[in-house]
């Protein structure tokens, strides 16, 4: 995939973040796009700052309530255009303990994090064999590689994720479909003030670590490179990366780092 001229990319949580940068890096390389959130608004202002505004359309979806999945696929039948390229970007974090943590609210970062890119990915995978060519791209984070406290449904809804891509992976390769993983650390969006607390209401604020990282400029190229390259895997992020190490060689280790953590 190194040329996204004339291809159609859906990206999902396209109104901002990583989702929005990653629809204007991919526009000016050619691509025409598909943009997908609740915020119709948002999106029609993503949709005019990206190169050639008319080849791009906005798709409101809420990917909590699978009838608006289902809604925004059967509108998408009535459009000239296959999907040639699926980024499942949207996601949703918590800052809660278990015991504080409703199920809804459990219920909903599942459905945010993993149900939906399930569902989407299966709606878009039947055209793409019939073609012998896409891809499938969905922002995880290294949540889905190892966990810290007050994450453990967005933890589990990307460990999830994790795992499902891997599946898909092996089965579509040799159709010649490409997947990647993407998973980002910690990235300068509003993530962590959308992030739920127990009782489902905002986290609000954002994040130290958050106001530090990277860009999502910056993410999103690293995530369109590893696009190019048909890699399987891609990690933007700092110095927090070095879990993913400690992950792979000493697993007690990590344990007891993320035991001291301290979380607000």
């Amino acid at each position: 995939m190194n040329n996204f001229t004339g291809k159609t990319v859906w990206i999902t949580g396209a109104s901002s973040g990583i989702g929005a940068a990653l629809a204007r890096i991919l526009a000016a390389k050619g691509a025409r796009l598909i943009l997908s959130a609740r915020s119709v608004d948002k999106l029609e202002a993503i949709r005019q700052s990206c190169h050639s505004p008319d080849d791009h359309f906005c798709l409101d979806l809420d990917l909590v309530d699978p009838n608006s999945i289902d809604a925004a696929w059967n509108r998408l039948q009535n459009i000239p255009r296959v999907v040639d390229i699926l980024i499942n970007n949207a996601g949703m974090t918590q800052r809660s303990p278990v015991l504080e943590t409703r199920m809804e609210v459990y219920r909903h970062l599942l459905e945010v994090n993993f149900m939906a890119a399930v569902d989407l990915t299966r709606k878009v995978l039947p055209g793409m064999i019939e073609r012998g060519a896409g891809q499938i791209v969905a922002v995880s984070s290294l949540m889905g590689k190892f966990a810290s406290p007050q994450r453990s449904g967005y933890a589990a809804a990307k460990h999830a994720l994790q795992g499902f891509m891997d599946s898909l992976s092996a089965e579509v390769h040799a159709a010649g479909i490409r997947v990647l993983v993407a998973s980002p650390g910690f990235v300068n969006t509003d993530v962590s003030r959308n992030a739920l607390r127990g009782d489902g209401t905002l986290h609000g604020k954002m994040d130290p670590e958050q106001a530090a990282a990277i860009s999502a400029e910056n993410c999103a190229e690293q995530i369109v490179a590893a696009m190019v390259k048909g890699r399987a895997e891609v990690f933007p992020g700092g110095k927090e990366r070095i879990g993913l190490l400690l992950h792979r060689i000493s697993p007690a280790l990590l344990r007891r780092v993320m035991r001291k953590l301290k979380v607000e």
